[in-house]
Parts: C-alpha cells; structure tokens; sequence
C-alpha cells in the first residue's frame, strides 16, 4: 500500500487517463464496456480517496447499509474512526478489512480496552495475543 495520499491519487488518477485515452483508441464494443466498467470503478476509488473514506463490502453485503459500513481512514490510510468501529451490530470483521497487522492490532486493542470482544471475530485464531498475522506489519499509527 501507498502511504501517501498524494502518491496515490496520483495513481489513481493516471490509471484514469490510461483507460480514458484506451476508450478512444479501442474499436472493440466489448472492450469498451469493460474499460467503461474500470473508469466508472476507478473514480469511485477517487471520490472514496479524497474524503478518506472506505466502505466495508461484506457489511454492506449483510446489512445492506452503506452507513453501517463506512470506514473513515486518515491519509496514511489508517483507520480513525476505531470508536465507532468497535460498536458495530451485525457486523463480522476479518483480517482483510485492514491494511497492515499493527493497524489490525490497534483496532483490536482499543476495542477489547473498550470491553468489546474482538476475539468474537476470530481476528487471534492462535490465541497467541497478535491478530492477523497473516498481513504485512505495517507501523503503529503515533
């Protein structure tokens, strides 16, 4: 992941250009839906950059709320918004809505401080204290 907003409102936004100038350039209809389908998906991804704001697909899958399910992150990409996290309903986090272990780690931390369970999500499966091993380090936000 990149760290810097900047960095990757750049990529995104010259991911963009690239499909855009495609579109012009490619006679196939079939191709051109499919390029429309990634510029559609690429300026979402760049409206959910510039507010810093994630959505949790799976939460949205099982409540059907995209208020339930919104994320709000710093411009490192960190989760801010642990509070309102951790008081979800009809919600089943996994290690794949964070970015980075100590993220994870963090997020877990707060909550269990919080007396909420996080545990209940089978974040530690090995029960060895460290949640969500599986995903790159990362470092603790300051």
């Amino acid at each position: 992941m990149m760290k810097s907003k900047k960095a990757r409102l750049w990529t995104i936004g010259g991911l963009l250009i690239v499909a855009v100038a495609l579109i012009f350039l490619i006679k196939n209809t079939t191709t051109k839906i499919i390029l429309g389908g990634v510029i559609v998906a690429l300026l979402v991804a760049l409206g959910f950059e510039t507010k810093n704001t994630d959505y949790d697909l799976g939460t949205v899958a099982k409540t059907g709320s995209f208020k339930k399910a919104k994320l709000k992150r710093n411009d490192e990409g960190q989760l801010v918004n642990v509070v309102e996290f951790c008081n979800q309903k009809e919600i089943d986090y996994n290690c794949s809505d964070f970015k980075t272990q100590a993220e994870a780690m963090e997020v877990y931390n707060k909550c269990k401080d919080a007396g909420k369970n996080m545990d209940a999500y089978g974040l530690d499966r090995d029960k060895d204290g460290k949640v969500c091993e599986s995903l790159p380090l990362g470092a603790l936000a300051k």
